[in-house]
């Protein structure tokens, strides 16, 4: 018999950056119908990998499959507004197009402070940067690290919700933290395989830069209430009013005063 070929995926989870889709794709990857990618495959994000490397390249990453019949990646990428998500439904679209397709969304001004963080310590950005200071001095849409606009949710998952409708499936962090074990359930059902499966220690939600003595480091970065007020009204109010309505869920919980309490 031959070398079996290795597959293209069933699921994708687009993002969005710094909400917990490693948390996800790390979780559902314990299922035993289910195999994940164990890292950031950016493939429809890439033109070196979409349009140079093509499917052969993108199969090559599922390296480890044996046979699962449910397989996945998690790119945030995917979902990042200077990716151009339209250009991203479609290249998926054509690439995969039955795959179930998963965003896990987070409060936008914790976001943005978290990837704010995650830039310093990568030292792609000064370790002084102050975040309301940054996000004001360019506008967000032609700043290339997404700091305000990869929280523009409503505006980034229109065009895969277009494509996809239904086999767009959107959680939210605040879930995760409070209930783990609900939007297991959920992302397992969308993804196709058996829900009575629950992995003996769901690992809680973690972010990179709190697993690290240095996230101590960062406490000084804070925003404050009325920080915290100004990104909200500023950058985020409309887009969520408008993400409400997509999904159907009430998102007061992300208003400044309530997400303080």
């Amino acid at each position: 018999m031959g070398e079996r070929e290795l597959p293209l995926p069933t699921f994708l989870i687009i993002g969005a950056q710094k909400s917990a889709t490693r948390w996800l794709r790390l979780n559902l990857g314990l299922h035993p119908d289910i195999f994940t990618a164990g890292r950031e495959i950016e493939f429809f994000n890439s033109a070196t990998h979409f349009n140079g490397r093509g499917t052969t390249w993108y199969r090559e990453q599922f390296e480890g499959w044996d046979g699962e019949p449910l397989v996945g990646e998690a790119t945030p990428g995917y979902m990042f507004w200077r990716h151009q998500p339209a250009v991203m439904a479609e290249r998926i679209e054509q690439t995969v197009p039955d795959a179930q397709l998963i965003a896990i969304l987070r409060n936008p001004v914790d976001r943005a402070q978290s990837a704010l963080i995650h830039h310093i310590e990568g030292k792609s950005l000064p370790a002084d940067t102050d975040l309301l200071e940054f996000v004001h001095a360019s506008p967000p849409e032609r700043e290339r690290l997404g700091i305000i606009a990869g929280g523009w949710y409503a505006a980034s998952l229109e065009p895969f919700q277009a494509r996809f409708g239904e086999r767009l499936l959107v959680l939210l962090h605040d879930d995760a933290d409070d209930d783990p074990r609900g939007v297991y359930d959920r992302a397992v059902k969308h993804v196709g395989a058996d829900a009575d499966f629950f992995p003996p220690e769901l690992e809680r939600v973690r972010f990179s830069y709190q697993q690290r003595p240095s996230g101590d480091a960062h406490a000084e970065r804070q925003l404050t209430l009325a920080g915290r007020r100004e990104l909200f009204d500023t950058f985020f109010a409309d887009d969520i009013r408008k993400l409400e309505e997509m999904i159907g869920r009430d998102l007061s919980c992300w208003d400044p005063e309530l997400a303080s309490g």
